[in-house]
C-alpha cells in the first residue's frame, strides 16, 4: 500500500503524447518530474489506426526531444502536397512544398501523418531512459494548493500517497480532471457532428498528397499513410454516422466515393479496400484561462478544436515549447510555479490558440454556408488564392508550422 509524500519540482497529470513530451522537455532542463497516468496507455496500433497530422514545426520539436528518430523508423506518411477542394465545384487550391522558398531555405515537407501508438511508443522509449518518475494506473483524488506548493493526493499503483511540487501541469485531455479541480470553466460547444475514421487503400499511390474535401455537412480529409494507404476523417451528422457505421465494406466504399469530389478521385483512383470504422464526437472546448496559481494546462486540457486542417496535436506541442521556455527562464528556475512564469506562458499561448480556433471555426462556417451565391463567392476566393503566389506561400508557411514555431521561440530570445 502506498504511503508518505514524495517531493518533486513539477508534477504532470496525463501521460498521453503531450504530457509525455512535456515531461521529456522538462527532464532535459534538469527538473525532477513526476508523470501520472490514470490508465495504462495503449502502445499497440489499432485498426483503424488512430493517426495525427504533425507539421514540420512539430517534427522539429520532436527531433529536439529525441523522439523523432524512433518515430521515423516506425514509418510516417509524408505530406508534400495538400489539395483543398469544395465538393462538386471546380475550385481547387494546391499547396506544394516543391519550389517553395522560405527566407532562402527550401521547404521539402509540409508535414507527416503518424500513428498515435507509434508516437506514444517513441515517447515512452525516451521516458524509460530519462529521470522522469512515471506512475501508471494512478488516480488523482484531491489537490491542495497554497502560495508555495501544490500537493496531489493519489490512489492506485503509485508508490506514494501524495506528491508535492512547485507546479502542477494538467495534460489530461478534453474532459480534464485537473481543469475541473482547478475551478477553470471551459467554453465551447458540441458540433452535432461525428468524425468517422477509417483506413482505405485506393487504386493509385497517394504520392505524398493530402486531400481536404469540403462538404456542407463537414469536411472529408484523406491523409497519406506510410504504406501507401490513406487515413480518412469524415465529419458527418449523427444520423449519417449511424448509417455509415452499419454498412458493409462494399456499400461504405460506394458512399465514400459519392462523397468525394471528382477532382480527388481522379488522383486516387477507385477505392479498393476499407478497414473497420470508428467514430468520435466533434467538439470545441477552450479553457477560459490556461493557468491558476501553481497550475498550468497544456494540450487538449487547454483547447480541443475541430479536426479540420489537423492542428490539434501541433497546438499541443507548441504549448509544450512555450511552457518549457518559460520554465527555462531565470524566474522559472527560481520558482517554476510563480505567477510571472505562468503569466508568461498564458499570454504567450492565448493569441496562437485563438487564431487557430478562429481559423478552423471560420473554415467550418464558411463551407457550411448555404446562402444564395455563397458557393460562387467561395469559388472566386479559392481561385484567387490559387493564383496569388504570395498568399499561397503564406498559407504554406503556416501549414508547415514554421512561422508559429519561430514565434514561440522568439519571445524568449528577446
Amino acid at each position: 500500500m502506498s504511503s508518505g509524500t514524495q517531493t518533486v519540482d513539477i508534477v504532470i497529470v496525463g501521460a498521453g503524447a503531450i504530457g509525455a513530451c512535456q515531461a521529456l522537455a522538462l527532464d532535459r532542463l534538469g527538473y525532477e518530474v513526476a508523470l501520472i497516468e490514470r490508465g495504462c496507455p495503449r502502445l499497440e496500433p489499432t485498426n483503424p489506426e488512430r493517426v495525427v497530422a504533425l507539421n514540420e514545426g512539430s517534427r522539429i520539436e520532436l527531433e529536439r526531444l529525441g523522439v523523432w528518430p524512433a518515430l521515423a523508423q516506425k514509418g510516417t506518411g509524408r505530406i508534400r502536397h495538400i489539395l483543398v477542394t469544395e465538393c462538386k465545384t471546380a475550385s481547387l487550391v494546391h499547396l506544394d512544398a516543391d519550389g517553395f522558398r522560405r527566407r532562402g531555405t527550401r521547404l521539402d515537407t509540409l508535414g507527416h501523418v503518424v500513428d498515435m501508438a507509434h508516437l506514444l511508443q517513441a515517447c515512452y522509449e525516451r521516458l524509460s531512459a530519462s529521470g522522469v518518475h512515471l506512475w501508471k494506473e494512478t488516480m488523482v483524488r484531491r489537490l491542495h494548493v497554497d502560495s508555495e506548493k501544490v500537493v496531489v493526493e493519489l490512489s492506485g499503483a503509485a508508490p506514494v500517497a501524495n506528491v508535492q511540487a512547485r507546479l502542477l501541469i494538467g495534460a489530461d485531455g478534453t474532459h480534464s480532471q485537473i481543469r475541473r479541480l482547478a475551478g477553470i470553466a471551459p467554453w465551447g460547444w458540441d458540433y452535432n457532428r461525428f468524425g468517422l475514421v477509417a483506413s482505405i487503400r485506393c487504386e493509385h499511390d497517394h504520392e505524398q498528397t493530402a486531400f481536404e474535401c469540403f462538404r456542407n455537412s463537414g469536411p472529408l480529409a484523406y491523409l497519406p499513410l506510410a504504406d501507401g494507404r490513406y487515413s480518412i476523417v469524415w465529419a458527418v451528422r449523427p444520423r449519417e454516422a449511424t448509417r455509415l457505421l452499419h454498412m458493409e465494406p462494399q456499400a461504405f466504399m460506394g458512399a465514400l466515393t459519392q462523397a468525394t469530389d471528382a477532382s480527388i478521385l481522379e488522383r486516387t483512383g477507385a477505392i479498393r479496400e476499407v478497414s473497420p470504422l470508428a467514430s468520435y464526437p466533434l467538439e470545441l472546448t477552450l479553457a477560459r484561462r490556461f493557468t491558476r496559481p501553481r497550475i498550468a494546462l497544456v494540450g487538449n486540457a487547454a483547447h480541443t478544436i475541430h479536426p479540420v486542417a489537423g492542428q490539434g496535436m501541433n497546438l499541443g506541442l507548441r504549448d509544450v515549447l512555450r511552457l518549457s521556455a518559460a520554465l527555462d527562464s531565470s524566474a522559472g528556475r527560481r520558482d517554476p510555479g510563480q505567477p510571472i512564469v505562468l503569466q508568461a506562458y498564458s499570454e504567450g499561448r492565448r493569441l496562437d490558440v485563438a487564431a487557430v480556433a478562429a481559423f478552423t471555426e471560420g473554415m467550418v462556417d464558411l463551407f457550411g454556408l448555404r446562402l444564395p451565391g455563397a458557393r460562387a463567392l467561395r469559388s472566386l476566393g479559392m481561385r484567387g488564392l490559387q493564383r496569388t503566389a504570395l498568399l499561397r506561400d503564406l498559407l504554406i508557411d503556416h501549414a508547415a508550422g514554421l512561422a508559429q514555431e519561430e514565434a514561440q521561440r522568439e519571445v524568449f530570445c528577446a
